[in-house]
Parts: C-alpha cells; sequence; structure tokens
C-alpha cells in the first residue's frame, strides 16, 4: 500500500515570480500526515494558508493562481509538477511573497531542493483516486481525455501555426525517475509577438532570456541551447503534471490532450475531483 510522503527537512530556494517580478524566498518544510499542501504568505499578517486545491483556484491567465479571499499566490504548477512525481502529499510551503520564484523557468531547481531534503514515508496510507470511467473535456481543437490506466500517463500533442513550431507530440508515464529526466528541464515559453501583450496585461514582470524561451518568426531565442528537441511539447506536460496534482491527490489515469492550456488543464481537473467526490458518494 502506498504511504504518505513528505520531506526530511526544510530547504529553501529564493528568486524572483517570473509575473510578478517580486524577489521571493520559498521554504519547503515537512508537514504532518493528512496536513495535504499548503502554500503559506509568510509576508501577510497572521501567515494565511491556502491550500493547494482545485477548489482553491482563482485564475488561470499564462499560469496557475491559487487563492482565499485577498490571500492569492500566483505560479503553483511549477512547483507542483514535481511534488506529484515524488509522491509528496503533505508539505507546507512558505512564501514571502505572492509568487514562488521562476528560477530557470523549468522544475529542475525545485526537484533538487525536494531531493536534497529527502523523501520519507509516513505512517498513515496515501489515498490514490483510481479513474473508472472516461472523462472528457473538449472546445474547439482543443482535447482532453482522461481513461482509466494503471499508473499515470500522459499522452500531449502540441500544435502552432507558425513555421519554428511544427507539432511536437510525447506519451509518457510520469514518474519520479521519468519527470526527472525527460519533463523536469523542460522551460516556460512564448512568442515574440505575445511579448508586449503580456506586458500590457501586467505580467512577466520577471520574465527574461535566463528564464523562459522566446519563439519569433525567424528563430527561437534562448541563453543556452534547447535542452530536447521537442522541449515545448514537453513543458506543456509539466504545466498538466502540476495543474491536474490540485486534484489533491495521486491519480491513476491516462491524460490525452492536444493543444491545452492552463484554463482547459483545470476544467478538466476539475471534472476529476468530481469524479472522486462521486466515487466516494458510492463507497460511503
Amino acid at each position: 500500500m502506498r504511504k504518505q510522503r513528505t520531506i526530511k527537512k526544510e530547504v529553501i530556494l529564493s528568486g524572483i515570480g517570473v509575473h510578478t517580478g517580486n524577489r521571493t524566498e520559498m521554504k519547503f518544510i515537512p508537514a504532518e500526515p493528512n496536513a495535504g499542501i499548503s502554500f503559506v504568505r509568510t509576508d501577510l499578517p497572521g501567515s494565511p494558508a491556502v491550500k493547494a486545491h482545485i477548489s482553491k483556484v482563482v485564475g488561470f491567465m499564462r499560469g496557475t493562481t491559487i487563492g482565499e479571499g485577498d490571500v492569492k499566490v500566483h505560479t503553483v504548477e511549477h512547483v507542483m509538477a514535481p511534488l506529484s512525481s515524488l509522491g509528496v502529499t503533505n508539505v507546507r510551503i512558505e512564501l514571502d511573497s505572492n509568487e514562488p520564484p521562476v528560477v530557470d523557468g523549468s522544475s529542475v531547481e525545485f526537484l533538487a531542493a525536494l531531493r536534497e531534503s529527502g523523501i520519507v514515508d509516513q505512517s498513515e496510507p496515501a489515498e490514490v483516486f483510481e479513474l473508472k470511467e472516461p472523462i472528457y473535456e473538449t472546445e474547439g481543437d482543443m482535447i482532453l481525455v482522461a481513461l482509466p490506466y494503471d499508473g499515470f500517463k500522459i499522452s500531449y500533442t502540441l500544435s502552432f501555426s507558425h513555421p519554428k513550431l511544427k507539432a511536437q507530440y510525447l506519451s509518457l508515464d510520469i514518474n519520479e525517475q521519468s519527470f526527472a529526466k525527460e519533463i523536469a528541464p523542460s522551460r516556460t515559453f512564448c512568442f515574440y509577438r505575445e511579448v508586449e501583450v503580456l506586458m500590457n496585461q501586467g505580467l512577466i514582470k520577471g520574465g527574461s532570456l535566463d528564464n523562459a524561451v522566446v519563439i519569433g518568426d525567424d528563430a527561437v531565442f534562448s541563453k543556452e541551447e534547447l535542452r530536447f528537441h521537442d522541449e515545448f511539447v514537453r513543458h506543456k506536460i509539466l504545466d498538466l503534471v502540476g495543474d491536474t496534482y490540485l486534484l489533491g491527490l495521486p491519480v491513476k489515469a491516462h491524460i490525452i490532450a492536444a493543444k491545452s492550456g492552463h484554463a482547459f488543464n483545470l476544467r478538466l481537473t476539475k471534472k476529476l475531483y468530481e469524479a472522486y467526490l462521486k466515487s466516494q458518494s458510492v463507497h460511503n
């Protein structure tokens, strides 16, 4: 039987938030069994906590934002994805600002910090939602389907009408090893034509070639070579892993996605949560 998991010791990262541009110190802190995952705003009076859960999602403009009243934490998906891959179910994440550090635009440093801390099994069994019936979400040419599967697998097709970004496809069973090798290093990206629009929306204040890949009309701009020839579809899978873990527990399912982004990912996660609640009512 799978056990609940936390980390062995406190570990700290710091940097700027990609959208807010705010400098943040973030601490991963061990949590007791059944505590779940929470983000704690230590910069606010009373250090309010926001549970990492689909019911707390309050925004999805170029990233996933969770909140409780006026308390918000932006861009949580890059943190949630490595927690999912490691099977961490209980951890307290303290921030002294409103967004985790973007670091290099991937999840590599979050994963490394968590591994450095160490992952420990706890006494209580971990609840796992095993999907029994297909769930789907469609809109135009965007598709998300979740199928029963003995494990956690994502198959993603990315396609943009852009000369430098042909269709990319990847299908992968997600676990600690595959996530670390194939998904965690992939960086966030945007199109050059979007930069001014995003800035006008008050976003990407902390964005730069240090933490993102920018796709121009005739070239791809990056501080280093692309880490994979299909780095962009891999980052889409990273986002989907993180958004799905807002279900609040591990899930057994095969998720098939085409051209999905945060808003669409979260619609599927909400349906998965509804299916989970339905399964609980049947069992009870």
